[in-house]
């Protein structure tokens, strides 16, 4: 008489009949950050200040599976520097080399720094400068609904300006997406716009834990249920990216990757260190793109197109 096979145990096939989880059934969207107006050389020789150098960086992130890059202009001595001449000369290289990248300038390169004013009345003349040279110049740009100050850069939050900038941008075809370094950004963006109906699904959100002096990231594991917190706040019908800063930005961006959102944002405007552990200071933005998009893909969700992101984001 021959044995029957074994079959497994009641346990196992309880196990075999489970659905799939869903979660992270998607591609994975990357925006490279290359550089913003935080680190020095002093602090990481690598960090990138010239148009050259910018434009290279997102070209090479690019490669590495970016299809978004968020651009700040400096000058040569690495201070920010708001000059939509320079910052065309840093889109034109991305745009030649990798025409379908999003291309999203900071719409802080358009404040007054003389007054600390950032608003309609500034970001308007950046955005027809860009745009009468082409319209890929900007296509998104970062909208920040709170109020901060740092080292004598005054960014307020009013609802007047933030519904006069969205309407304006929106209608100039440029999808804002809303930074929310803490809870106040999103409950200003639903309280300011969407509750209103002035601005259209999806909504494109930015969470920034750990960035500009916001709500830390560690210790373990606080700052990563903060996180957790901070996504059930964010309104049905958006599109979310996770935009880590500090030091613990490498472990909480995968858990934002495991958690399911749309984007994840690295480059060397939020990140200095590449672990969280240890003093080894990040070598190129690329290197920060490539290990995200390969712990994605071992986690079994394959790196967007930029194609895809703008099918996903609505733009054209």
């Amino acid at each position: 008489m021959v044995e029957k096979e074994f079959e497994g145990v009641s346990w196992a096939k309880m196990v075999e009949r489970q659905e799939k989880n869903l979660t992270m059934d998607k591609p994975l969207f990357i925006t490279v950050c290359p550089t913003g107006a935080l680190f020095s050389r002093r602090q990481n020789p690598n960090q990138p200040y010239t148009p050259r150098e910018i434009s290279t960086a997102a070209i090479e992130s690019y490669a590495e599976g970016a299809c978004m890059a968020h651009l700040h202009n400096r000058d040569e001595k690495g201070d920010s520097l708001t000059n939509t001449k320079t910052l065309s000369e840093t889109i034109a290289p991305i745009l030649d080399s990798c025409p379908d990248m999003i291309i999203q300038p900071s719409s802080a390169e358009g404040y007054d720094p003389q007054s600390g004013d950032y608003s309609y009345e500034t970001v308007k003349p950046m955005v027809d400068a860009l745009h009468s040279i082409d319209k890929r110049y900007m296509q998104s740009t970062i909208f920040t609904t709170i109020s901060y100050y740092l080292d004598g850069w005054i960014c307020l939050a009013a609802e007047d300006n933030a519904v006069k900038t969205i309407t304006y941008l929106e209608s100039m075809g440029i999808k804002p997406e809303f930074m929310a370094h803490d809870g106040e950004g999103l409950v200003n963006v639903r309280e300011w716009l969407i509750k209103p109906g002035l601005i259209k699904k999806p909504y494109f959100i930015g969470l920034g834990p750990g960035m500009h002096n916001s709500a830390d990231t560690y210790p373990d594991p606080w700052g990563m249920l903060y996180l957790l917190g901070f996504m059930k706040m964010v309104p049905p019908g958006s599109v979310v990216e996770a935009s880590i800063g500090g030091r613990n930005w490498l472990p909480m961006t995968t858990l934002a990757i495991l958690l399911g959102v749309d984007f994840v944002r690295v480059g060397m405007e939020d990140h200095l260190w590449i672990y969280p552990h240890r003093d080894e200071k990040i070598s190129s933005n690329a290197q920060a793109v490539r290990k995200v998009a390969t712990i994605a893909r071992e986690l079994g969700r394959e790196i967007g197109t930029a194609r895809q992101a703008r099918t996903l984001l609505g733009i054209e």
